[in-house]
């Protein structure tokens, strides 16, 4: 790798040297996926080749499979790109910060943030929104469960209505959900049901994981659960917004292990609580 190391302040003069900003920010939290973040890279820029220029964000959580050393190791050989250490912010010694820069072909840059001691879905995804400068912030998983195909639909959406928030669902018409046996399925449209009865929502997916939203509306909200739903936050704390669903095939991971565990659906209940205490 490079051992070129840069300051915040040089970070952004790079991006501003692009010639325009980003209008949209991807943000995908990673923790060991080392085996499908290269090419889901490569699959999401092939799906927003007609939008212009865009920036990814990708925060891992110091992941053991070294999934930010693979995305550093095949950008840094792929001669269109260099990559930049970011001298870590005064006060912060946790996280690591990379700037994945074009030299050819700027379509997109990625910024990765490793972090060492904070873990977690939704502070993950917080992170990359503060590290975001996009107008429209799109969160998708790195497991290819959320096809990158289905970006065109989400943007055009939300760029060509008056919507502020476009969910892609598997639970309206059209959507559906593929390799999960039944138990799963069960839990999943249970855990979805009580969040609706509990917080009165009437949109059919509020526990999808990928979204786009304009930033505007998320950039006062303070989000305080420890649960693995942030679009379900959004929705309870800004009733005010225009929402829009789009049916999708969630298709469970090929590679890697899930991320579902006993402590995951122990956290998404805990957050439950905490955000209808909090209303």
């Amino acid at each position: 790798m490079s051992e070129t190391v840069i300051c915040q302040k040089k970070q952004e003069d790079l991006i501003k040297k692009l010639g325009n900003e980003p209008l949209i920010s991807i943000i995908i939290p990673t923790f060991n996926e080392s085996l499908n973040i290269v090419n889901l890279i490569g699959e999401i820029n092939v799906a927003m080749k007609q939008f212009g220029f865009y920036e990814l964000v990708v925060v891992d959580d110091n992941s053991p499979d070294n999934t930010v050393g693979t995305i550093i190791s095949a950008f840094d050989k792929e001669g269109r790109f260099k990559v930049f250490r970011i001298r870590e912010r005064i006060g912060i010694r946790s996280h690591e910060y990379f700037l994945i820069y074009p030299t050819v072909n700027k379509q997109f840059y990625i910024k990765v943030i490793k972090r060492k001691e904070e873990s977690g879905l939704i502070s993950a995804i917080y992170e990359g929104f503060k590290s975001s400068i996009g107008e429209y912030l799109i969160v998708m998983d790195a497991d290819f469960s959320h096809q990158p195909t289905i970006l065109t639909s989400l943007v055009n959406e939300i760029k060509n209505s008056e919507t502020d928030l476009v969910i892609a669902s598997r639970y309206i018409k059209g959507g559906k959900i593929i390799g999960w046996s039944s138990k799963r399925i069960f839990y999943s449209k249970f855990a979805t049901n009580l969040s609706k009865l509990i917080f009165r929502l009437k949109v059919k997916d509020p526990l999808s994981g990928f979204f786009i939203v304009k930033r505007n509306i998320v950039r006062a909200l303070e989000f305080n659960t420890s649960g693995f739903k942030m679009l379900l936050e959004i929705l309870v704390k800004r009733r005010d917004i225009n929402i829009k669903e789009i049916p999708y095939t969630f298709i469970d991971r090929a590679l890697g292990v899930s991320k579902l565990n006993s402590k995951v659906t122990m956290d998404f209940f805990k957050g439950l609580y905490i955000l209808y205490k909090s209303q």
